[in-house]
């Protein structure tokens, strides 16, 4: 089944003190979080329909290579409107079996939900229009309108939006267990400092804030080189696992690796990089910074974010990817070879392979 995503983000953000779209959350533009929402389930084709300053919108999503299309009309029309032009855009790519949608300032919903709604998707009974997702009680997002429920959408023709159009459609409701990034918006600046504080606990933060934790720790240029290696290869192996059925968060992969050395030289660095980001309220990466020496219990696939962090720095020495015979060349020149050591070149191999299988990328 062929997955899209559609973002609206053509909106004034009259109730924000700010341009929402633009506004950060852990290094990164709001709405470039929402399109790594759709991109952490395995969703490449993106379409976002920006209006106002959507040059600006344009720019800043770039490096995304998304479809952006503009809704000139964005200050007498509604999300539906941006919703409708959306959807005629990725009509005309052709192809598409399931869309995903998310307004723009929705930008947190977990790798886990996005990875239920495509598995109910590809198990929908025949003639379901759409999945809509809830968590609790609460409705959620992101809602998928399937093949089947394009026509109802352009066909709806009363004044509630998309919650009328689903109204008059099949549905099937889909339970998201515990996922808050999947009911978090932000019309107003107290959404946005809860917005905030989320994106802190359970997600990953852009090179530049990297950056200036390598400074404000003094960090050494040699240790920062193989903080990024490490980083910039977990990165892409969540990708490709990603492009090939995972559900994982790529940005804390990838930033877990930028900063799991960030006290390599202290004693004791894991935990000492733990409390560092802990204190500052990055809770997943200080779990990553903790765990990323060895494989602590013995872990069931590659495709956990941890776990591929783990893996990468096993495969970059200083900055260079090698392989694990290369890697491991200074501790089997020792006798006797520590068990520990033993356990976790098994444990890589496993992983690789099972790496391998799924994208077939050779490592």
């Amino acid at each position: 089944m062929r997955f899209e995503g559609l973002i609206a983000a053509a909106g004034r953000s009259s109730r924000m003190d700010g341009f929402k779209p633009l506004m950060e959350l852990n290094g990164f533009p709001m709405i470039e979080m929402t399109v790594q929402s759709f991109r952490n389930g395995g969703i490449r084709d993106v379409t976002v329909v920006a209006g106002c300053r959507a040059g600006e919108v344009k720019k800043a999503l770039e490096p995304m290579r998304v479809t952006v299309v503009e809704n000139a009309a964005y200050g007498e029309t509604d999300m539906f409107a941006s919703v409708r032009l959306g959807l005629s855009h990725i009509l005309e790519r052709g192809g598409a079996e399931a869309v995903f949608f998310l307004p723009g300032d929705i930008p947190l919903v977990s790798p886990k939900s996005m990875g239920t709604m495509k598995r109910l998707a590809l198990r929908a009974a025949k003639g379901t229009e759409a999945l809509l997702p809830k968590v609790g009680n609460r409705a959620a997002h992101p809602p998928v309108i399937l093949k089947e429920g394009i026509k109802s959408v352009f066909q709806y023709g009363g004044t509630d939006g998309l919650r009328g159009a689903f109204a008059g459609m099949i549905c099937q409701q889909a339970e998201l267990p515990g996922d808050e990034g999947a009911l978090a918006d932000a019309d107003y600046r107290k959404d946005f400092e809860r917005l905030s504080s989320y994106a802190k606990l359970h997600k990953g933060v852009s090179k530049k804030v990297c950056e200036a934790l390598y400074e404000e720790v003094r960090l050494p240029a040699h240790v920062r080189r193989h903080c990024l290696s490490v980083g910039e290869l977990a990165g892409h192996l969540a990708e490709r696992l990603t492009e090939h059925g995972a559900c994982l968060d790529i940005e804390l992969c990838r930033s877990g690796g930028y900063l799991h050395d960030l006290f390599r030289l202290s004693p004791g660095h894991e935990k000492s990089a733990g409390n560092f980001l802990r204190e500052r309220g990055y809770e997943a990466l200080a779990k990553i910074a903790e765990e990323h020496k060895g494989f602590g219990r013995e872990p069931e696939t590659v495709c956990e974010e941890g776990v591929i962090v783990c893996l990468a720095d096993k495969l970059i020495q200083e900055d260079k990817q090698v392989s694990l015979k290369e890697r491991y060349q200074k501790a089997f020149a020792h006798s006797p070879v520590k068990e520990r050591i033993l356990r976790d070149i098994k444990i890589c191999k496993r992983l690789i392979k099972e790496f391998e299988v799924m994208t077939g990328e050779r490592l």
